[in-house]
């Protein structure tokens, strides 16, 4: 039993990464350590946790599921030490959130500076990936979403909402025939959010169906959306969150505000037992408080 507990958190890398290479830079330690380990598990269980060529190592179907059941028995551990901590008054653990890149931007940054201020004793790690993570068998606490999978088994909380809106630099409006109406989007350049799946590219309308436009840019990256209407090559829809500070200061202008916009709601994805972690309510009382203060910052904007 000691060599089994002792082993497991080297089985849960092997199952979050598929290989014995990224489980060993993950863990810090050598390939062959990885592979001493797994054998010792195979040795006490008895049972085949990966099947194995020169090349290759395939995990098992009974490697998963103890790999799983592992990963399972840590968050309730996880939970459970950081209530009993919680109890004595302070808020202390480990805090695992993952997001898309873009997703975050300038938002992310000060929010989590908020959170440390107020409980330096939470060490946070912020994982930016292309691919939406398993909240278990990566360990994440809390996943930010703008759109819901009602097949996933997760838990959800609102984090908040934020205006979409269509904005241009001055310099570039100065150069172009006035936007006074949505149709008239056909004669300026479009920078577009998303990627291009062969689809029709449109933006949402206020009112009625939405707009189809004609990209001369698309990019499946908000910042670099940004950055391009700052350098003045064309409109862009973006979130409020992302340019609250350009809209201030004039560097960006809302445009078409009565016909073109949307409402953006962000969710995070947690897994059910994490939902009693002193750790991550306080992560959410905080989004709370700074989506207060963006909002009021984004009205005077």
């Amino acid at each position: 039993m000691e060599s089994l507990l002792a082993n497991l958190p080297t089985l849960m890398a092997l199952v979050r990464h598929g290989s014995v290479s990224a489980a060993a830079a993950e863990l810090g330690v050598p390939r062959s350590t990885v592979s001493r380990r797994l054998a010792r598990l195979e040795q006490e269980l008895g049972v085949v946790l990966a099947e194995r060529t020169t090349r290759t190592l395939k995990l098992t179907d009974a490697a998963r599921e103890l790999g799983g059941e592992s990963a399972a028995l840590l968050t309730k551990l996880r939970t459970t030490a950081e209530a009993i901590v919680a109890e004595a008054g302070k808020v202390k653990g480990r805090l695992r959130i993952a997001l898309a890149p873009g997703l975050g931007g300038p938002f992310i940054a000060p929010l989590i500076a908020s959170f440390h201020r107020r409980h330096p004793d939470v060490v946070v790690e912020l994982l930016v990936t292309e691919r939406q993570p398993h909240l278990l068998d990566d360990q994440i606490d809390a996943l930010a979403v703008t759109t819901l999978d009602p097949a996933l088994p997760w838990s959800r909380r609102s984090l908040g909402r934020t205006p979409a809106i269509a904005v241009a630099s001055p310099r570039y409006l100065r150069d172009r025939p006035a936007l006074t109406d949505a149709a008239a989007l056909d004669g300026h350049v479009v920078l577009w959010y998303g990627l291009n799946r062969g689809g029709t590219f449109t933006w949402p309308r206020l009112r009625g169906a939405p707009i189809p436009v004609r990209p001369a840019f698309v990019t499946n990256d908000l910042p670099t959306l940004r950055e391009m209407a700052l350098e003045g090559v064309g409109v862009a829809m973006l979130p409020m969150h992302l340019i609250v500070d350009e809209l201030a200061r004039g560097a960006l202008v809302h445009v078409l505000p009565k016909q073109i916009g949307a409402t953006i709601e962000f969710f995070a994805l947690f897994v059910p037992e994490r939902g009693k972690s002193p750790v991550l309510r306080a992560l959410f009382d905080e989004v709370s408080r700074y989506s207060a203060k963006l909002a009021a910052s984004a009205n005077k904007a």
